[in-house]
C-alpha cells in the first residue's frame, strides 16, 4: 500500500470514527492486504482496499451521525430557522394594521425580522453554542437565494442580509449574558 493511500483512508477514518476505532480498523485492512499481496497483485489488493472502505462508508456515517453533536446543531439552527418565520408571520400578523402606512411597513417588517432572529439566536445559542452561528449562516444563504430569484427594493436587498445574520448573533450573545447572570 502507498504512503498516499493510508494517510488518505487515515484522514477519512478519522473523521468518522473514534481515533482507537480507526487505527484498529485501518490495522486490520492493512494486515489483510499484507496478506492478499503475496497472493494477488499490488493493483487488485488496492482494489480490495478501497472496496473495503467504500462498503464500510454507510454504516461507518450512520454511526457517525448518531454519535455527532454536529448533527444536534444542525437540527438545532434549522428548527430555530423555521421557528424565527413564525415568530415573523406571527409578529407581523399582529402589527398588520400599520400595513395601511406604506412608509412605516418597511420598519415594521425589519422590526420583526431581526426581534424573531434575534429571540431564535438566543434559543439556539443556549441549546448548542455553534447553532446561533449556524442559524446566522442559513438567514444569510436564504436572503440571497431570494434576491437571487426575486428583485425586492433597494432596502431590502441591502438591509436583510445584513442585519438577518447579525440578529442572530446578537441573539446568541444575549444568550452568553443570560447564562452569566444566572450563575
Amino acid at each position: 500500500m502507498s504512503p498516499s493511500t493510508l494517510a488518505l483512508s487515515q484522514r477519512i477514518l478519522a473523521r468518522l470514527m473514534p481515533p482507537a476505532q480507526a487505527e484498529a480498523l485501518l490495522g486490520d485492512l492493512l494486515e489483510e492486504g499484507r496478506l492478499r499481496l503475496q497472493t494477488e497483485s499490488q493493483v487488485s489488493v488496492a482494489g480490495w482496499y478501497w472496496m473495503q472502505l467504500a462498503s464500510s462508508m454507510p454504516v461507518l456515517l450512520w454511526t457517525s451521525l448518531r454519535r455527532g453533536s454536529w448533527f444536534i446543531t444542525i437540527v438545532t439552527a434549522v428548527a430555530s430557522y423555521i421557528a424565527a418565520g413564525g415568530i415573523q408571520f406571527v409578529l407581523q400578523s399582529a402589527l398588520s394594521p400599520m400595513r395601511t402606512s406604506k412608509s412605516v411597513w418597511p420598519f415594521v417588517f425589519l422590526l420583526s425580522y431581526t426581534a424573531a432572529l434575534a429571540a431564535c439566536g438566543c434559543v439556539a445559542a443556549s441549546i448548542r453554542l455553534g447553532a446561533a452561528r449556524l442559524l446566522a449562516f442559513l438567514v444569510f444563504a436564504a436572503t440571497c437565494a431570494m434576491l437571487a430569484i426575486t428583485r425586492p427594493p433597494v432596502w431590502y436587498e441591502w438591509s436583510l442580509p445584513v442585519l438577518g445574520p447579525v440578529a442572530a448573533i446578537a441573539g446568541a450573545a444575549l444568550s452568553g449574558r443570560l447564562r452569566r447572570v444566572r450563575l
